[in-house]
């Protein structure tokens, strides 16, 4: 029996029928399982909490590394599926499900508690795309001991946030996402990898947190600094940056040429190492404080 066809007769002993609203898309391609379970890194010193469990495929392989899993899912109906996985699961691994709201689960205390112990905090997940970008602000924001975070999202959305300058999927939760985060798209996910197929190709993404490169407390006007410089994509920073009251318009045009930057530019055109040396410049000039 293939996965798909396992996965619907799940489903039709009991009598669950699947959520567009909430984004149920389950995958049923065991290469691809087996490929993201190899891609999170995870084994006997990870404590892993997976976002959107669905019918536990992806729960019970990464629990079978020896991996510690906390899976999320928000649907109670799936309850009677996740005790028969539960009970199935073989070798070093743990699995228990938690029937919460992804954007309300307490991440921060779960992360402590695994460096507490010594172990590694993983957050993994095929996770409804209508909360990727809300999910991903959250954890890296947070600022959680967080060893990587690896997530099937729509490649749309996985292009904005690992895009280069000079794309135009580049935009503020790119330069936000990056200050956070190396983000590593990983490969690409059919439609009929899942069941039932979505609408789009999805990707999957890893992000390794690295040290963020201002104190907390520079960092909101940093990002508003980012939010000014993208409002109006199409306008020149100097004028998008000035509109928002942040600096005049000659001097950031000014700071532009100083950081080797034309004063034409348009924001998709810098990098976070750019918006930071922008913001650097400003700074030295009394502005974006």
């Amino acid at each position: 029996m293939s996965e798909r066809q396992r996965i619907s007769s799940l489903l039709r002993r009991y009598d669950i029928r699947l959520s567009k609203r909430l984004g149920q898309n389950f995958l049923v391609d065991t290469e691809v399982l087996s490929r993201i379970v190899q891609a999170t890194q995870v084994g006997r010193d990870c404590d892993v909490v997976e976002v959107g469990a669905g019918v536990g495929n992806l729960s019970a392989a990464l629990a079978r590394t020896g991996a510690r899993v906390t899976a999320l899912e928000l649907d109670k109906r799936f309850a009677p599926i996740h005790v028969r996985a539960e009970a199935d699961l073989r070798g070093p691994g743990t699995l228990r499900f938690v029937y919460e709201d992804a954007l309300d689960f307490d991440y921060a205390t779960a992360a402590e508690a695994a460096r507490a112990a010594g172990r590694y905090f993983v957050i993994v997940g095929n996770i409804p795309y209508q909360i990727t970008s809300p999910l991903v602000m959250k954890v890296l924001e947070d600022g959680l001991p967080l060893a990587s975070m690896t997530l099937m999202m729509q490649r749309e959305v996985s292009e904005r946030l690992a895009a280069k300058p000079g794309s135009r999927r580049n935009g503020a939760i790119t330069i936000k996402a990056q200050y956070f985060a190396d983000v590593n798209p990983l490969f690409d996910v059919g439609r009929t990898a899942f069941l039932p197929p979505p609408e789009v190709t999805s990707q999957v993404v890893r992000f390794v947190p690295h040290p963020p490169a201002l104190d907390e407390a520079r960092r909101p006007a940093f990002f508003a600094l980012v939010a000014a410089a993208f409002m109006q994509r199409r306008k020149m920073m100097a004028n998008a940056v000035s509109a928002r009251g942040i600096a005049s318009r000659e001097k950031v045009a000014a700071a532009l040429e100083a950081i080797g930057k034309p004063a034409s530019a348009r924001a998709e055109e810098l990098s976070l190492s750019d918006f930071l040396a922008l913001y650097a410049e400003l700074s030295e000039k009394g502005c974006a404080q």
